[in-house]
């Protein structure tokens, strides 16, 4: 049977159309996400392995994963509608509640302290401290709010006992202790693994001074949560996948935490993996304690911290949902 050119031409333009219809539907069924952390931590695994293993792809979104240093930058940026999700300290979840911003914690990866206090060598007790600098990322982070407790817990006042200082991250931190511009820092586990080779003293670590703190919270608006809650549970899927991984897959785990956090050293990265396959919890609530001790201090200078519960700034529909569903028990019976 003789073809037409034309019949040829025909058969080429609708085999086109549904090519493009077919890429289209598919990319439709992607929801666009735009997402942040907020320091480069070991508690940020589980959103670098939902990257790096497809693991959103999966859950149908297609996310932009941001680096936005500080946490009280991360919020800004969440509050001003630039992304939809952050993980970020509590402390500025908190901050911006208090003053009206639409933000709410749904999920925490770290609830406890994970910072250490450490300083040059020469320093050997928190009264030879007085009078020194102490290193923070910036005001009103996590790392300053954690410094700040730690200092209490050692009988020192900050801001009149020891002076603190914005310096920038962790890594920062480290080097500026290191070349003596300040004489203290507190630092996060990876960095103090770190350290504890370059022969600082160590004045208090999440053993000996041990606080409820959120840490490392996930956060997003109130209103993002009740107009997308299908994408929030996307993401939440995600994230809890990126923990099972993170448990289940040690040397891959590894080496893409040590990309992130830049670290080489085998001995550092085994300590690193080990602390945090403990600490990431298969299911992470947000603690009521940990918010609620927070609001305590914040209420020391803030007349509406100590008027507000932690209740207020926390919201688990989504994760209970997810947990309800069976999803996660699923994971961890492969």
């Amino acid at each position: 049977m003789r073809i037409h050119r034309a019949d040829y031409r025909a058969f080429f333009f609708s085999l086109l159309t549904l090519l493009s219809f077919q890429v289209g539907a598919a990319s439709a069924q992607m929801t666009k996400l735009k997402v942040s952390y907020s320091s480069i931590t070991a508690n940020n695994s589980p959103v670098w392995l939902a990257k790096e293993k497809g693991l959103f792809s999966k859950h149908r979104l297609d996310t932009q994963v941001l680096l936005i240093e500080s946490g009280t930058t991360s919020i800004q940026a969440l509050v001003a509608g630039e992304t939809q999700i952050a993980q970020l300290g509590g402390g500025v979840i908190l901050s911006s509640g208090l003053a009206g911003a639409d933000v709410v914690s749904i999920a925490g990866l770290e609830n406890r302290s994970a910072f250490s206090l450490i300083t040059q060598k020469e320093i050997k007790s928190a009264e030879q401290l007085k009078g020194k600098r102490l290193a923070i990322s910036r005001f009103g982070s996590a790392s300053d709010l954690a410094a700040r407790l730690i200092l209490q817990r050692l009988g020192l006042v900050p801001d009149k006992d020891v002076t603190i200082l914005q310096v920038g991250g962790t890594s920062t931190r480290l080097a500026a202790i290191t070349k003596g511009s300040v004489e203290a820092a507190v630092i996060t586990p990876e960095f103090y693994i770190l350290a504890k080779k370059a022969g600082v003293t160590t004045l208090a670590d999440p053993l000996s001074v041990k606080i409820d703190f959120p840490q490392n919270a996930i956060a997003t608006s109130r209103s993002f949560l009740k107009s997308q809650p299908e994408t929030v549970a996307q993401y939440l899927k995600a994230i809890l996948e990126g923990i099972h991984y993170f448990k289940s897959n040690r040397d891959e785990s590894m080496r893409i935490m040590g990309r992130y956090l830049k670290i080489e050293d085998r001995e550092a990265l085994a300590e690193i993996y080990e602390l945090y396959r403990n600490v990431l919890a298969p299911i992470p609530y947000s603690t009521v304690e940990g918010m609620q001790m927070l609001l305590g201090w914040m209420g020391q200078r803030d007349p509406r911290a100590r008027e507000a519960r932690a209740e207020q700034f926390i919201d688990s529909t989504s994760l209970r949902e997810i947990e309800k569903s069976g999803f996660i028990s699923s994971l961890y019976q492969k």
